[in-house]
């Protein structure tokens, strides 16, 4: 601590041209960096450390979190059936209920992001994680279907909030060298929340209705106590928003509490050139400035793609397959062995993560996708649905996998859970949209050829995307990427 306090003493003539020790010079502009060197060094042993059980511990606190959000998402297509049979809806209907909840999750999503870059990541986590046990609790209480539709629209909000700002802490304290595996198995945990929300559906749905699973949802509450108790402030945004005393002490605090110790590969205080402030204009302070216009549409479309296959298939799954024929709990069984496909996905992404390009996995991702959801139409026999669909889950974990960080490790702090926050929630247009339309397909008697031919087309689209976007983010500190 002395040590860091006599380094800082000795470097007012490098701070003095930016004329503010963080965030902007005298003149308005915004650095990416903090000019700090002793910002710089606390930062370098965190981006240059290896794996220790502080990580660990940061993924599975904040993966709890992603498992209640995926399961206030995932469990919509279990309690769909029971929804029509008490209320008489029509599939157009049903399409508006899921949509609901993704026109929530898109304001949300948004909202949270920008909270979480004024008040910090840790904070905006704690009352989010409030608003999901409660909203879904009460949610199961809902006497007419308008007031379920509303009830859906607060709690979708509530689940949005969740994913851009977990993943924006995960990859704030994420080492250079595996921020990619971290972020990857974080999404993990939302591929073990749409498990959960198939295992309720199926047993808890048949058994007890649709009002006790959702009901299921108010748990999401304990992981509060844990988030308040175990997950530290991020240090970037501490040091961002001018707090240094309070990051050193964190920082100090997570080293002497498990973070692993520092990593043979050198960090970045050793590449100075690669730590020098980047000045940019006031103009460009944005997701939406000219410099980061175009990485914004590319990565918004990206996220469109995603939920509107997503949102597409799952949502619609458990009904469309009743409608083929099937009991509600064969077809419950078949959306639960298929949703757990997405597990291994993540788990080949995670492999993938830091020791590919993580840009060319995404693209490969986001092209099997289009084929497997293409094929997946053609589908009749029993085996033929499960493999294909088993497939179509494994593609859309590895996308949404590598979809998370690739998108966090192209913004600086000071935006960074703004843009996330912004990507995310746009993307939830495709999930909006998708249900509605699926649900008309249904109803003018299309097919599921038609029906996955069409969302087959949006993530092909989104491989072009990719493919333009030429930023390569692997083994790179997220200084040194923007």
């Amino acid at each position: 601590m002395r040590d860091l306090r006599m380094e800082y003493n000795t470097c007012w003539a490098f701070n003095h041209d930016f004329g503010r020790l963080w965030g902007r010079n005298e003149r308005g502009f915004v650095t990416d960096q903090p000019a700090s060197r002793e910002a710089q060094a606390l930062l370098a042993r965190f981006d240059g450390a290896r794996l220790g059980a502080f990580h660990y511990k940061l993924l599975l606190v904040t993966g709890g979190t992603w498992i209640w959000a995926s399961f206030g998402v995932g469990i919509i297509g279990f309690i769909l059936p029971g929804i029509q049979a008490q209320w008489q809806i029509n599939p157009t209907q049903e399409g508006l209920a899921a949509s609901f909840g993704l026109a929530g999750m898109m304001v949300g999503a948004v909202l949270a992001g920008i909270l979480a870059d004024r008040i910090g990541r840790k904070q905006t986590l704690e009352i989010i994680m409030v608003c999901v046990g409660l909203f879904m609790g009460i949610s199961a209480l809902s006497w007419s279907f308008p007031v379920f539709l509303a009830l859906r629209l607060v709690s979708g909000m509530a689940l949005g909030a969740v994913l851009p700002v977990g993943s924006t802490l995960v990859s704030e304290y994420s080492p250079a060298k595996y921020r990619g595996r971290l972020l990857v198995l974080l999404n993990t945990c939302f591929a073990l929340g749409g498990v959960l929300a198939a295992i309720v559906g199926y047993f808890l749905v048949p058994a007890y209705g649709w009002r006790a699973a959702l009901g299921f949802g108010i748990l999401g509450l304990t992981s509060l106590p844990l988030v308040r108790l175990f997950l530290p402030e991020s240090l970037r945004f501490l040091v961002d928003k001018g707090r240094l005393d309070q990051a050193i002490r964190t920082g100090e605090a997570i080293e002497a509490n498990g973070n692993g110790q520092r990593n043979d590969k050198p960090g970045p205080e050793a590449h100075p050139q690669k730590n020098r402030p980047m000045i940019h204009g006031a103009k460009n302070d944005q997701p939406w400035s000219p410099v980061f216009l175009g990485r914004t549409l590319g990565l918004w479309f990206v996220w469109f793609a995603l939920n509107f296959v997503f949102q597409g298939v799952f949502v619609w799954l458990p009904s469309i397959l009743v409608a083929g024929g099937y009991a509600i709990s064969a077809s419950f069984l078949l959306a639960l062995v298929i949703n757990i496909g997405q597990v291994p996905g993540n788990l080949a992404a995670a492999a993938l993560a830091d020791a590919a390009s993580r840009r060319w996995t995404l693209i490969a991702s986001l092209a099997l996708l289009g084929v497997t959801t293409f094929f997946y139409g053609f589908a009749r026999s029993q085996a033929g649905i499960l493999a294909w669909g088993i497939l179509l889950a494994v593609f859309t974990g590895m996308g949404w996998a590598l979809a998370y960080p690739f998108t966090t490790e192209l913004y600086p702090t000071h935006m960074r859970g703004t843009a996330t926050g912004w990507a995310t929630g746009f993307g939830r247009v495709g999930g909006i949209l998708a249900p509605l339309v699926v649900g008309l397909f249904i109803q003018i008697k299309v097919g599921n050829p038609g029906i996955f031919t069409m969302l087959a087309v949006v993530p092909l689209l989104a491989t072009l995307i990719i493919f333009r976007l030429k930023h390569e983010t692997t083994g790179r500190t997220l200084e040194e990427i923007t």
